[in-house]
């Protein structure tokens, strides 16, 4: 599956009980009672089909699961997909393998109803979100923790003047950082060289500890993409490593969480990352130095993961501290990381008056 959190830029229609008599004779061929979904900047759990007469839109996985028990005829339909299926992306993952299952049977249900109705039945019933019609999230609004490795690619590790490490080496970036896809990156105004680092982004679906390299992908519910912004005369003149990796804005992450098994094999996937149109990194995910296995299984020996936590594996070279001249973010740029299988982070870097406007 490949997983969102969005918020719906707009309402078509009224709520029920400002305005009865649009919603009267509603129910539609499914019998359904379409109910309102939420108000517009409400963040909503959805996924977005990759083919099929869906793939235009996001689908409400809460509402579509509701629909399906009305039409099973459960009781208190609702409640049920709030249960199954909540819209929180950490309180999905929580609840594991059957919110899972409870996903991808809402979204099967969906598919079949495409086939056999219009789907502007389920466009009524909040189900169905045109693309247009809704803000895409970070994937995980604001992780548990987010645990990065430095220096995982050699060629990273060089133009960093950096020997190749003989273990992972860790670092931590604040939550309050994570912005998502099409966000404005604000440049602060407490440094003068921000960096990009586009990475790949693993987000844990269950509780680990102490795994083994063998256990260790068994916790991982998806991935994503990531840019470790990072402010190098803090992080690097200064010595404020975690602060220069924690400014607000810093962790960018999306456009989508895409399911573990939609992967065949993580360490055999493209990244790039452009600059305003042009290309500063491109290597493959199966040059790192310590593959997503080995990372996992030794984070696990030194601190719990649970659902929703964000691994950043380690970007590779060509970060702009390293080229000659240094090459910072600047007012008007346009940074993109695009992963193989998962799609393209995008934000637009803006000065702090800009970004306030």
């Amino acid at each position: 599956m490949r997983l969102v959190t969005y918020e719906r830029l707009d309402h078509r229609r009224p709520r029920r009980d400002e305005d009865p008599a649009a919603w009267a004779g509603d129910s539609g061929p499914l019998r359904f009672d379409p109910m309102d979904a939420g108000r517009p900047g409400a963040r909503r759990l959805g996924a977005c089909p990759a083919e099929g007469p869906g793939a235009s839109h996001v689908v409400d996985l809460n509402r579509a699961l509701a629909m399906k028990l009305a039409v099973e005829d459960v009781g208190a339909p609702e409640a049920e997909a709030d249960a199954l299926v909540p819209s929180d992306m950490r309180a999905f993952l929580a609840r594991g393998d059957e919110a899972l299952a409870a996903a991808a049977a809402a979204l099967t249900f969906v598919d079949e109803v495409l086939g056999r109705y219009d789907a502007p039945d389920l466009i009524r019933a909040g189900v169905l979100e045109p693309r247009t019609s809704v803000r895409l999230c970070a994937p995980v609004p604001r992780p548990g923790k987010i645990v990065a490795v430095a220096r995982n690619y050699p060629a990273h590790a060089a133009e960093s003047d950096g020997a190749v490490p003989e273990e992972p080496v860790l670092f931590l970036k604040a939550s309050s950082a994570v912005i998502g896809p099409n966000d404005d990156l604000v440049l602060p105004r407490a440094s003068r060289e921000v960096d990009y680092e586009g990475e790949l982004a693993v987000v844990i679906g269950r509780h680990a500890r102490e795994l083994s390299e063998h256990e260790a992908l068994d916790c991982i519910a998806g991935y994503t993409a990531a840019n470790d912004v990072s402010a190098r005369d803090w992080q690097s003149v200064r010595g404020q490593h975690f602060i220069g990796k924690s400014l607000d804005g810093f962790a960018p992450l999306g456009p989508m969480l895409v399911t573990r098994d939609e992967i065949d094999d993580v360490q055999d996937l493209g990244l790039e990352t452009t600059l305003s149109g042009d290309v500063v990194q491109s290597a493959r995910t199966k040059e790192m130095t310590f593959p997503v296995a080995r990372i996992i299984a030794f984070v696990s020996q030194l601190m719990t993961l649970e659902p929703g936590d964000v691994l950043l594996t380690g970007t590779p070279a060509g970060v702009g501290r390293s080229r000659r001249p240094p090459r910072f973010l600047r007012d008007g740029d346009v940074v993109e990381v695009t992963i193989e299988r998962i799609g393209t982070l995008r934000n637009h870097v803006v000065d702090p008056v800009r970004g306030r406007e």
